[in-house]
């Protein structure tokens, strides 16, 4: 859990120029000293760095008294400085840091610097990188000295305004007030959009008699056309019928034509089909003959030699130092031999490797102390340290004495020459670990190459299988290609058989062609007359000639009867109709608009309402949990004054204490007054809780017993979160686990000592 775990203050009201630094923990911290000793400042310090934006809030007028004024021979502080440090080890903050330090400073013109990690920064930046974790103050997880007595004098109204914030009522608010404006201008809107359709409607009348009159026109004169079009379409018909039996003919001859050159097309094309797939075996064939397996099949080979003679080189290089560590051993047992008791020719080797193993963890200590990070990792690290150079002292004396006794006993001896010998003191040994190590790296060698050799045997015997195939491939493509060119032969000779029935139907075709284009200018002058009448008319087998003729004398009379026609009165409406139509749908969409907002702003009620309902009634409960808490027996609740629409009335606490007789708030005695406000200030904090809580003096009015219930309550919250606790009272003092004493000095300067409280019950 990130956490506060330092204050430092410099010139911050009663604490003087000099740099005060307060560690805080985890759990609960108290705060006591007598009244003026500066205890309180503390918690203005707090909201002072967590961003405060309210000097009044912290006891001052103006940001500027926050600074030290001096006196009694103190000098004023040119600024005021509060640093905040937290424990970020859990990531909590948004910071790429195990810790952070906040700090704000004012100077004596009012002037505030905010900093995260020495880095400038705004007072937003911080509000927001704590807002996940802790409440800035102003928060419920602040209460300052008079909040208690701020809750209890609090009207209904006023109480009922907690909930709206808790709900983020207001939200709600901000959207309705827009819903309702968007509302005003939608009616203001429909208004003018009604009038708009009054005088199209008025236009249309007029329009519409005169439309009527000039469509019967233009009807009648369209039938006329039409019949106009029917008698050439009947001409046209009977030539199109002549036309379309010649085109049938032609398309048969075509088709036969087609066909016995799709299928030369099709021998030609199979022939030529064959004739690439014989390129394309022959290209496959030279492919494979040029390919580069056989190369490949030699460099495997090659390579495999290489790897044996590596092979043979290492095995007799590791031989010999297989033989030079076998003499080398038995020159150290030859003077080993002439020791006695703990001369041992064994104990050598023994001390050699202890001595290696120490001196390898004499090393990695070494890079763990250079990235340690903590004071207690560093610490631990060094002791560690000292027990290994502890352990190689010791195994250096025993080689060194071993060495001695053996020097000792071989006085006098021929052999004792031999022993002050370069080769036969302490470098002996290390000589053998040296070519121990040698042979350990040719051991892996040997195995290094010997698995080379044999991965490139597997993949010799792999390429050796792929040639043979390849070989075999190539044979079989071969007479792949004698069959392909036997078989375009014969296809071409197929192909020479279907020239002549091919020229035959190409003159039958021509003739027919001449034929059809003697009959298209006859149909073309036709069509020509259809063309300037522009109508088209479907003529069935049944149609009579001669009553087209008399329906035409009979249009044409009619038209003429008709008189002037205003052939504008069919746009002009037409424009009038779609401008009424286009305006009418402006109008439903405004009316669908209006219903909507509507529809939106009851939602907004109704789930303004449950939003408010769900937060008071989980506030509720924890209000009715709490107060049973301190109050053993009791009962308290929390009531609406108008529950069908809350936001018109307020918000009552009515409580019992055990003993009492049920009563409003307003009924109790001071103390009572104290435990139930108290009970809902920590249902506000159960509600949305934080992980920092500052409390400045809320026990001022509870008695002995009371005091007990809440300091047990404060103890309890402070095991998942942090609480700070200023207090004058034995019982807050008593559950704390850690105490800092403020007083005041003759120098008007506010002194701390602290004492750590946690496991002193123990």
């Amino acid at each position: 859990m990130s956490h506060v775990s330092k204050i430092e203050l410099r010139g911050f009201k009663s604490f003087g120029n000099a740099k005060v630094s307060i560690p805080l923990s985890r759990g609960l911290t108290a705060i006591v000293g007598p009244n003026g000793s500066g205890k309180s400042n503390v918690v203005d310090a707090l909201c002072f760095v967590l961003g405060g934006m309210s000097a009044k809030l912290m006891r001052a007028e103006r940001f500027s008294d926050f600074l030290f004024n001096g006196g009694n021979g103190q000098r004023s502080a040119p600024f005021a400085e509060v640093l905040l440090h937290f424990n970020n080890e859990d990531g909590a903050l948004p910071i790429n840091s195990t810790t952070v330090a906040i700090s704000r400073k004012v100077d004596r013109s009012g002037k505030c610097v905010y900093r995260i990690n020495r880095k400038r920064a705004s007072r937003q930046e911080i509000v927001d990188m704590l807002s996940k974790t802790m409440s800035s103050p102003g928060g419920y997880n602040f209460i300052m000295q008079g909040d208690v007595d701020r809750f209890i004098k609090m009207d209904p109204f006023d109480r009922r305004t907690i909930i709206d914030d808790l709900a983020g009522v207001a939200e709600y608010d901000e959207k309705k007030q827009k819903s309702l404006s968007e509302l005003q201008r939608v009616k203001t809107n429909l208004n003018s959009m009604e009038a708009v359709l009054g005088e199209i409607s008025v236009q249309m009348e007029k329009l519409r008699s005169e439309r009527e009159g000039a469509i019967r026109y233009r009807e009648l004169n369209q039938e006329l056309g039409r019949i106009r079009a029917a008698l050439l379409s009947v001409r046209r018909a009977a030539c199109r019928k002549k036309l379309s039996r010649l085109q049938h003919r032609i398309k048969a001859k075509e088709e036969a034509l087609q066909e016995l050159r799709g299928k030369r097309r099709k021998i030609l094309e199979e022939a030529g089909s064959y004739d690439r797939k014989v390129g394309h075996i022959e290209k496959l064939i030279e492919e494979k003959q040029n390919t580069g397996m056989f190369a490949e099949v030699g460099k495997i080979r090659e390579r495999l030699k290489l790897f044996g003679e590596m092979l043979n080189s290492t095995a007799g290089e590791h031989a010999r130092i297989e033989s030079e560590i076998a003499d080398l051993s038995a020159r150290i047992k030859e003077i080993a031999s002439q020791s006695e008791q703990d001369v041992s020719p064994e104990k050598i080797p023994l001390l050699s490797s202890k001595f290696e193993n120490l001196y390898e963890r004499f090393n990695a200590l070494a890079q763990t102390f250079d990235s340690s990070r903590s004071r207690a990792e560093t610490e631990k690290v060094l002791q560690e340290l000292r027990g290994v150079l502890d352990d190689l002292r010791v195994i250096l004396d025993d080689f060194f004495k071993h060495f001695e006794q053996a020097s000792e006993l071989l006085k006098g001896t021929p052999s004792f020459e031999k022993l002050n010998e370069p080769d036969t003191r302490p470098q002996l040994h290390r000589r053998l670990i040296s070519l121990e190590a040698v042979r350990s790296q040719l051991d892996d060698r040997l195995k290094q190459l010997q698995q080379q050799v044999q991965e490139a045997q597997i993949e010799l015997d792999r390429v050796t299988v792929l040639e043979e195939k390849e070989r075999s491939s190539v044979g079989t493509l071969r007479k792949e290609r004698e069959k392909l060119r036997s078989k375009v032969g014969s296809l071409k000779g197929k192909a020479g058989h279907i020239e002549d029935p091919i020229e035959q139907l190409s003159n039958e075709l021509q003739a027919c062609r001449v034929e059809e284009a003697s009959l298209r200018p006859q149909l073309e002058n036709i069509e020509g007359k259809l063309k300037q009448v522009k109508i088209e008319v479907e003529i069935t087998r049944d149609v009579d000639p001669a009553k087209l003729e008399r329906r035409v004398g009979a249009l044409e009379a009619e038209l003429e009867a008709l008189g002037p026609v205003n052939f504008r009165a069919i746009q002009d409406f037409r424009n009038a109709e779609r401008r009424y139509n286009s305006e009418k749908l402006k109008h439903d969409k405004l009316v669908a608009e209006k219903q909507a907002i509507l529809d939106f702003m009851r939602e907004i009620d109704e789930k303004k309402k449950e939003v408010f309902m769900q937060t008071f009634n989980e506030l509720s409960q924890y209000f009715s949990k709490i107060f049973s808490e301190l109050s053993p027996g009791g009962v308290a609740r929390l009531i609406l004054e108008n529950e069908e629409i809350p936001f018109e009335g307020g918000l009552e606490i009515e409580a019992k204490p055990a003993g009492k007789e049920i009563a409003r708030v307003g009924a109790l005695s001071g103390g009572e007054k104290a435990l139930t406000a108290l009970a809902f200030i920590f249902s506000l904090q159960r509600f949305r809780p934080t992980t920092l809580y500052v409390l400045d003096e809320i026990d001022a009015h509870l008695d002995d017993q009371n005091l007990r219930r809440v300091a047990e309550l404060i103890s309890r919250s402070s095991r998942g979160s942090q609480v700070i606790l200023v207090t004058l009272h034995d019982s807050m003092m008593s559950v704390a686990d850690r105490l800092f004493g403020v007083t005041m000095g003759k120098s008007g300067v506010s002194r701390l000592f602290s004492v750590e409280l946690a496991g002193l019950a123990a």
